[in-house]
């Protein structure tokens, strides 16, 4: 009796250290094409795209997400009714420094008619807003963090776009999809992650993760690595092409001025 019990219990092991593991990411597969970004001297930005399949009852939303920092302001106001000045100073802490959302124009109608549904499942600036706090606290706190969240808008380093998210034939139970995620010139080096996730019923029910890593490449790189790791070498060279600038200038200028 007690070697069949054993014999059941070894046979039992077996089979479920054959199967798949369950895990949030059973519902959705992605891929992310490149993996990689080099921003060299003409970077001017470019494109990322994820792709995979994902349930066929379910949306795809994609974030793109940078490094955590905080932010430094300057609060500016008039001084006696008549000159601009920097009255205060404002930290937003935990930002991240690039924010960037993918999702389908099925899902954006959908957000547009239920904007709760949308910040209680994390995604956007009202559910990033919980995550961050702002330095001195006070009444117009919520001001300043919209404020930010333009400016980093007009430079492109935050968006929600509808439309990005696409999808092909439904087949076995799932659907292909395809997002892209428009990256901005001004982006920094360093590590980013990619997030997508499945949405379905009102809730995130499967999520995968990838990183994409940002390299300087090229002439940037090299002053780069001078200002930070060789800062003696780098004020030498910076002041001498800013003497050989100086001097170029008097001479275009002292010639224009003798052809008049």
């Amino acid at each position: 009796m007690l070697k069949k019990i054993a014999t059941f219990l070894v046979l039992s092991c077996c089979f479920f250290l054959g199967q798949p593991f369950s895990s949030a990411t059973a519902d959705i597969r992605a891929h992310l094409a490149p993996e990689a970004i080099d921003i060299g001297a003409f970077f001017n930005g470019t494109k990322v795209y994820v792709s995979g399949d994902v349930s066929r009852d379910a949306e795809v939303v994609v974030r793109l997400s940078g490094m955590v920092h905080d932010v430094a302001l300057k609060k500016k106001g008039k001084v006696l009714g008549l000159l601009w000045m920097n009255l205060d100073s404002i930290t937003i802490h935990r930002v991240p420094n690039l924010y960037l959302v993918s999702i389908s124009k099925a899902l954006g109608s959908t957000i547009r008619t239920e904007p709760s549904q949308w910040e209680e499942l994390g995604f956007g600036f009202a559910a990033l807003k919980k995550e961050v706090k702002v330095s001195p606290a006070e009444a117009g706190s919520e001001t300043i963090f919209r404020e930010f969240v333009e400016l980093k808008k007009s430079e492109g380093l935050y968006a929600i776009e509808t439309d990005r998210v696409t999808y092909g034939e439904a087949a076995s139970g799932s659907k292909s999809f395809e997002a892209v995620l428009q990256i901005p010139p001004r982006l920094t080096p360093g590590k980013y992650l990619v997030e997508t996730f499945a949405v379905k019923d009102g809730i995130v029910s499967a999520k995968t993760t990838a990183e994409l890593q940002v390299e300087q490449v090229g002439f940037p790189a090299l002053i780069y690595r001078l200002a930070f790791e060789h800062g003696a070498l780098y004020g030498v060279l910076a002041t001498i092409i800013a003497i050989a600038a100086g001097l170029l200038m008097g001479v275009i200028f002292k010639g224009e001025k003798g052809a008049h």
